[in-house]
């Protein structure tokens, strides 16, 4: 039986919860994880797991909407960094798209079909929150082109083609793979500074 902790835990214990979550919801698929599940990998019980999120729906939504926001948080500022250039800001904005989506590879559900688990709003402001970042890379890519550091025929096609690329390397990246992920890291700015023709 899970063991019972403190709802004076507060935000700690809903942290728990969701990282517990994100786990078994890769691991087992949120079709077949219950809230008995993640209240077990959590150590407490059923009814405490129900003061904190009404059902499974709302722990998945608080998983894809923390990750997002801080996905943002660390990426936009750097993206409208006017102190840098255009390519440096694209070089940078590798590295850290690459090395978040690794270290919370559990918390990427957004862009699964486990998206649609999730009410029409919540679907909503996930996209939301996507096309802040989508816009801010395809801000700094038509800054390049005005500049003359990036020669592009379409800024949009050259956007998706670049986050297409960055966002599919968590399907197949594993750090006991063959490459490091410093590795990767340094292939893929150099594959997008090709696209770009930087």
């Amino acid at each position: 039986m899970a063991r019972k902790r403190s709802l004076d835990e507060g935000p700690v214990l809903r942290e728990r919860i969701m990282g517990q979550a994100s786990a078994l919801f890769q691991e087992r698929g949120y079709a077949a994880t219950s809230i008995r599940d993640i209240a077990e990998a959590a150590g407490i019980s059923s009814s405490t797991m129900y003061h904190y999120f009404q059902n499974k729906q709302e722990v998945l939504y608080a998983i894809i909407a923390k990750f997002m926001a801080d996905f943002l948080a660390a990426t936009v500022p750097v993206l409208q960094d006017r102190t840098m250039t255009p390519t440096a800001r694209i070089r940078e904005i590798v590295r850290v798209h690459l090395e978040m989506s690794d270290d919370r590879r559990p918390e990427l559900l957004i862009g699964n079909p486990i998206r649609y688990a999730l009410s029409p709003d919540q679907r909503r402001e996930g996209i939301h929150l996507q096309k802040a970042y989508h816009d801010a890379v395809r801000d700094v890519i038509a800054e390049g082109c005005a500049t003359g550091e990036f020669q592009v025929d379409d800024v949009g096609m050259a956007t998706m083609a670049v986050l297409d690329m960055l966002n599919g390397v968590r399907e197949w990246f594993r750090r006991s793979g063959p490459l490091s992920r410093d590795e990767v890291v340094h292939h893929y700015t150099t594959f997008v500074c090709k696209i770009l023709r930087a």
